[in-house]
């Protein structure tokens, strides 16, 4: 019987097993990259002041000094400003006066100018002449000419002092926005306490026609009288004295003298006031975040538009 042999082409069976194998799909990957750029934070605090117009400050003179807060950025920001002022004595060091307005939140209670806000801007002394500096009761000395445009406002709940406005950003070719005047000058005191003094009362017995030198020995005190207004015998009281003695009293002079060197009141001290601004981003979070509760200030007649943190990139219609 003849075999019959049949031939199944090669071919086929590749290409059903092709049909079996594995599909390669074609696919594409895109990038794209999107570039932000965040807008730029950048405020100054701007001073209008001379340090030779504070030398020798007389007692009734005003120096001026302007302050303000200037935002070179470009977004918007709410500002806050605070004050420290200290009185220290030149011979020591001593510090006679130091008052923060952030720690001093209260004005004082006793003497206190009507219109004062806190004892910062308080000036009032109990005994302008009895050479003490700084005390409980004594204020500072120095008026200051705060806030003339009324734009600023106090809170005393942390001593600050707040611009009621919000500070917008720079534009492209403009000039930075800058708040009004927060302070406008100072002013010291015309009743400044310049130390308690006695007058001590001197007589020389010498021969010469010219008084004897300042710091001489020659120069001897006049006797107690504690009896006295000026706690001292008279003139005639002590010539007398002086005559039974053998001698004659050729030359009288009175010096005034500190009773104490700590009853100097603000002689011979160094006044510094010291401003400190402090700013944040115009959006509700970072305001209630740093400052407080944003209704608070509502309260205080700040002006505050805020920005919404979840709205702050979406767009200029998110801008206020």
């Amino acid at each position: 019987m003849k075999r019959i042999i049949k031939i199944i082409p090669l071919g086929g069976i590749l290409a059903v097993a092709g049909i079996g194998g594995t599909f390669a799909y074609f696919n594409q990957t895109h990038t794209k990259t999107n570039e932000f750029t965040t807008g730029t934070y950048d405020t100054v605090l701007v001073e209008d002041f001379r340090p030779e117009d504070g030398e020798n400050w007389k007692p009734g003179a005003t120096v001026n000094k302007d302050v303000t807060v200037k935002n070179e950025g470009t977004l918007p920001v709410v500002v806050r400003v605070k004050f420290q002022e200290t009185w220290v004595r030149r011979s020591d060091s001593f510090k006679l006066y130091d008052v923060d307005t952030t720690l001093q939140k209260e004005k004082t209670g006793l003497g206190a100018t009507p219109d004062a806000r806190n004892k910062f801007e308080n000036v009032y002394q109990q005994d302008p002449g009895d050479g003490n500096a700084g005390t409980e009761i004594d204020d500072s000395v120095v008026h200051k000419i705060m806030d003339p445009d009324q734009l600023w406002v106090y809170n005393p709940a942390d001593g600050y002092y707040y611009y009621k406005q919000i500070l917008p950003g720079k534009q492209e070719g403009g000039e930075a926005p800058e708040t009004a005047r927060i302070l406008d000058g100072v002013r010291l005191d015309e009743n400044i306490d310049m130390g308690a003094y006695i007058e001590r009362k001197y007589y020389a017995c010498t021969e010469s026609e010219e008084p004897p030198a300042k710091d001489s020995s020659d120069w001897v005190e006049f006797e107690k009288d504690e009896t006295t207004a000026n706690g001292y015998v008279t003139t005639a009281e002590m010539a007398e004295i002086v005559q039974r003695q053998g001698k004659k009293i050729t030359f009288l002079k009175a010096s005034p003298e500190l009773k104490g060197e700590e009853l100097g009141g603000y002689r011979d001290a160094d006044y510094t006031l010291r401003v400190t601004a402090q700013t944040v981003q115009a959006t509700d979070g970072a305001v209630a975040g740093l400052f407080g509760d944003i209704g608070t200030f509502k309260a205080l007649g700040c002006q505050w538009e805020l920005m919404s943190e979840d709205t702050l990139y979406q767009g200029d219609a998110a801008r206020p």
